[in-house]
């Protein structure tokens, strides 16, 4: 747990944005989508369902400038000047660039000042709970007094349409001041990694078969583009365990650390299949699961801090718990308490 030092930091202010564009379940571009059943005879589309619809950029937007809207709603949520931005923490996913990471841009163009320390975290998905403990540790340790945290995704360009998981693909950008005398505290977090199961779900480029014929993706340049893969073995595997059982196994050691129950929380998870949503509702019976996956669809990493900027004002439980998923392979459990 965090030290006594610590009371009071937390989120202060948040906020998001989302593409115009939204595709329903009858959009063209899932015709392509391979049933084929993995050696475990599961059907990969099988397990993504419950989504509706999905949020997409077209052609020539990118996520930057919804990352500076979320960021610029977050901070005046949270009654905050960008010149009084300490760190800049958070992630653009998938960036321009191997490196550096598009969140560069966005200190650019919220123009903060050259003080402010940009901190790229690079953990999809769990990228924004990463950067709301290292945000709170940096305030806590008195080296920052206010840190934007600021996450988007666009991922529906870099997933396979003949793959199951990407019909869950969407795109989004959240943000969130963090700071003392915060409106949800910082209470807990706990992390559990499975390294073992490293390559079971990665992003790098590759040749895409689909059509009949094969292809490497490129963007608009021209240039070869990364695209996501859940291995048809291992990266189901893990779905169907770490994810499925881990994470509520993990919800419940960081709620008996702190003597509370499912009962006393808002519970925001990764939102993938209505399937696990509805195992992890039951698993760790919440008073409020803070949710949009019918609406907004899979934003990876987006898909926490969106969930919490929607639901932000309605949320009626004294604590919220943020359990994030992650490649590499990683869980990681955030408590937070309303003030």
């Amino acid at each position: 747990m965090f030290s006594e030092k610590s009371a009071g930091t937390g989120v202060l202010g948040v906020g998001h944005a989302l593409p115009a564009n939204i595709r329903d379940n009858d959009d063209p571009i899932y015709s392509q989508l391979d049933r084929t059943p993995n050696d475990q005879g599961v059907v990969e589309a099988d397990l993504f369902v419950g989504l509706h619809e999905r949020r997409y950029l077209a052609e020539g937007e990118t996520i930057e400038p919804l990352m500076v809207t979320a960021a610029q709603q977050a901070l005046e949520h949270a009654g905050i000047r960008p010149d009084q931005v300490d760190r800049l923490y958070g992630y653009a996913s998938v960036p321009l660039f191997t490196t550096p990471n598009s969140l560069f841009t966005v200190h650019r163009d919220l123009g903060l000042s050259e003080d402010v320390m940009v901190v790229p975290v690079n953990s999809e998905f769990s990228n924004f709970a990463l950067s709301l403990i290292l945000a709170g540790e940096a305030v806590d340790a008195g080296r920052a007094e206010f840190v934007l945290v600021v996450c988007g995704s666009n991922w529906t360009r870099h997933v396979d349409y003949t793959k199951g998981h990407a019909v869950t693909a969407s795109d989004a950008a959240a943000a969130a001041v963090v700071g003392a005398g915060a409106r949800m505290e910082l209470v807990d977090y706990q992390s559990r990694t499975f390294s073992h199961q490293f390559d079971s779900m990665r992003m790098y480029t590759r040749p895409l078969t689909a059509g009949g014929r094969t292809f490497l993706p490129v963007g608009p340049d021209n240039l070869p583009l990364p695209t996501y893969e859940m291995d048809a073995t291992e990266g189901v595997a893990v779905y169907l365990s770490i994810m499925k059982d881990g994470l509520p196994e993990l919800v419940r050691t960081v709620l008996a650390r702190n003597g509370i129950t499912g009962g006393d929380i808002a519970l925001i998870t990764h939102q993938g299949s209505r399937g696990l949503l509805d195992h992890w509702a039951e698993q760790i019976r919440p008073r409020e699961y803070l949710e949009t996956l019918e609406s907004f669809g899979n934003m990876t990493l987006a898909t926490y801090p969106v969930n919490l900027s929607h639901h932000f004002e309605d949320i009626d439980s004294p604590y919220v718990v943020i359990a994030s998923v992650g490649t590499g392979f990683h869980l990681t459990v955030t408590l937070l308490r309303k003030s």
